[in-house]
């Protein structure tokens, strides 16, 4: 958008009906906005709880509340690809926090809105171990 708003201002209006200055330096900053936002997933391990953030949305689960966690199966297509999805699989509602090509993790809950919450990490033995060890689930 940014450089559709600098060739527009610098050199030619683009079509027969161009679009207004305002409006593509609105949408480059919106866009621009998206982009830091959801740039990084932060994945924190605390004696209190696992919280998973990716941009401003974020899930905080306690450690009583986790029934089990193993390493997801499926691919990331299977949740119509990266980012924040909510998806139906095998009769139970998971909430997904899925990157391009990383490896997911499942904690089954005992209770929530969500019967399971599903995020990518880069390393998810290490995340699974840590979490059965300080869960005390099997």
């Amino acid at each position: 958008m940014f450089l559709l708003l600098i060739y527009q201002v610098l050199a030619e209006p683009i079509g027969s009906n161009p679009a207004p200055n305002l409006f593509l330096l609105g949408m480059g900053l919106l866009f621009l906005v998206i982009t830091v936002n959801f740039s990084r997933m932060i994945i924190q391990i605390t004696p209190e709880y696992v919280l998973v953030r990716y941009g401003i949305s974020k899930q905080k689960v306690p450690w009583d509340n986790i029934q089990a966690c193993y390493l997801d199966k499926s691919s990331a297509l299977a949740y119509g690809g990266s980012g924040i999805r909510i998806a139906k699989v095998e009769g139970k509602k998971r909430i997904v926090y899925s990157v391009v090509g990383g490896p997911r993790v499942v904690l089954s809950l005992k209770e929530g809105h969500y019967d399971e919450l599903v995020f990518s990490t880069e390393n998810p033995d290490e995340v699974i171990k840590i979490i059965k060890e300080w869960s005390k689930i099997k």
